[in-house]
């Protein structure tokens, strides 16, 4: 089967070509390109097939070949979590300084 990849997290752009034997399942790691260049390895989130048309596969970057496994989308839920409640506890801190500073002057 031969699969047209979209970056989806790069601008929703075209990338190349993949021939694959079987439709991969979601959540692998497919490669595209040179054999010995691991710079073009992705993470299929999504398949998209067409009838009798261009089949495409929805892929990000794997970044961080042979240190990390690819974030999940729970994994990035997760991380989006933690910036927020950072930021909240910012925001909280900066208030409660501002407070502190209208009551010295009372």
């Amino acid at each position: 089967m031969k699969f047209t990849l979209i970056h989806y997290t790069e601008g929703w752009t075209t990338g190349g070509c993949v021939e694959l034997s079987t439709l991969p399942p979601i959540g692998t790691l497919i490669k595209s390109g040179d054999p010995e260049c691991y710079n073009d390895i992705f993470y299929v989130d999504n398949i998209l097939l067409a009838d009798g048309g261009e089949n495409y596969l929805l892929v990000r970057p794997f970044e961080g070949y042979g240190y990390r496994a690819p974030l999940t989308e729970s994994d990035r839920l997760a991380e989006s979590i933690r910036e927020a409640q950072k930021e909240i506890t910012q925001k909280l801190d900066d208030v409660q300084d501002h407070l502190w500073s209208i009551i010295a002057l009372k």
